[in-house]
């Protein structure tokens, strides 16, 4: 045999066996580990999202003015024979925050209340109580009374001023067997109420 015949070829010699990737096996256990996993990282996140999300509908919510449908609450105490006293038209840009209410009992009343921006507020009270003990509930617990004036309105002409030591005012008037009173920290705003009181059905 010659020595080219014994000489192992150089293709033959470089070639190297290929080493398999290594593999990781696939248990049950490894499974849920990684749920487990991506449970632990992604519910916070969702979490925190979703309190966001709350947090910003509590915010708006709070932002948003509420006003009470306070016509339908006069068509409705008209509807069951009440008797109540009401405005016939708001003043531009004002409107009820609460709803009319009335109590009845040995003391029936009703009540209405309106509002303008953050300062200006009128109050309404047609109740069997005494004037001194309405103004004291809505004036000030010091309310002084002071004179008659004549205010034509078409519920009463004859109105006794009310106030107090920081500028509030009140007006009350007898109506009837029942007692009358508007109120407000600025006495433009009360009168102009007084003029626009009504018994009539509102339709």
């Amino acid at each position: 045999m010659s020595d080219t015949d014994q000489q192992p070829s150089a293709e033959s010699t470089s070639e190297q066996p290929e080493t398999p990737a290594r593999s990781y096996p696939r248990t049950f256990g490894a499974l849920i580990g990684s749920m487990i996993f991506l449970l632990v990282l992604v519910v916070p996140i969702v979490l925190v999202v979703q309190w966001r999300g709350n947090l910003e509908r509590e915010v708006s919510g709070a932002n948003q003015t509420y006003k009470a449908d306070w016509a339908d609450a006069v068509r409705s105490a008209q509807v069951a024979d009440l008797e109540v006293i009401y405005p016939r038209e708001l003043p531009s840009g004002w409107y009820a925050n609460t709803e009319p209410t009335y109590q009845g009992g040995e003391e029936p009343a009703w009540t209405m209340s309106f509002v303008k921006g953050e300062t200006s507020y009128v109050g309404l009270e047609l109740s069997v109580r005494s004037a001194q003990a309405i103004a004291q509930k809505n004036v000030d617990t010091q309310a002084r009374e002071g004179d008659e004036v004549s205010i034509k309105t078409d519920v009463a002409d004859t109105w006794t001023e009310w106030s107090d030591a920081d500028g509030d005012t009140g007006y009350s008037a007898d109506v009837g067997e029942q007692t009358l009173m508007v109120w407000g920290p600025k006495d433009g705003d009360v009168r102009d109420y007084l003029t626009r009181l009504t018994t009539e059905p509102l339709k």
